[in-house]
């Protein structure tokens, strides 16, 4: 097991203060008092406390994608282990949602989505990673939103379904 460390005392203690108050009322103060380090230790990993939350973010979905690649032999079973991962981390996502912490979302499944596009070979033009992003990122935004009551599988098969049927376009018709 990997020694604690101050980044992860910063992100601990956040999130412990996110879930008693509004995020703009959270002092640098209380943040480094709740995490049991020095000023400094913060000021030498962040400049501010959006940065906590970007890099959590950041490496949760980094992680996710690194760790679950999509396979496009089964992509349900693929899309149902990404939203697992996102299950496990309920609490918190649910806590940066009731607090209005999501809006950079899109930014972190952008990627993650250029590089599956690019890796199976299907990239059309370079719209195609922005629509297919804002549409997962809206999708897990309002999942979040509605409090992640249905669980992975249930969200697979509704993304799925998302995809497939919502238009009867063919390639013929483009």
């Amino acid at each position: 097991m990997k020694p604690p460390v101050v980044k992860d005392y910063l992100t601990e203690a956040l999130f412990q203060l996110l879930q008693e108050k509004p995020y703009h009322r959270i002092t640098i103060n209380e943040l480094v008092n709740r995490a049991g380090v020095c000023r400094a230790s913060f000021y030498r990993n962040y400049l501010t406390m959006d940065q906590i939350i970007e890099e959590y973010l950041q490496n949760l979905f980094h992680q996710i994608y690194t760790e679950h690649p999509l396979d496009p032999e089964h992509m349900r079973s693929s899309l149902e282990i990404i939203f697992a991962r996102l299950m496990r981390d309920r609490q918190r996502l649910l806590v940066l949602g009731r607090q209005g912490l999501l809006q950079n979302l899109q930014q972190y499944i952008l990627k993650s989505t250029t590089n599956e596009i690019l890796r199976f070979g299907v990239m059309n033009n370079r719209y195609q990673p922005h629509y297919f992003a804002g549409a997962s990122s809206a999708m897990i935004s309002a999942w979040i939103g509605y409090g992640m009551e249905e669980s992975a599988a249930e969200m697979a098969d509704l993304f799925i379904k998302s995809l497939y049927g919502y238009m009867k376009l063919t390639p013929d018709d483009v």
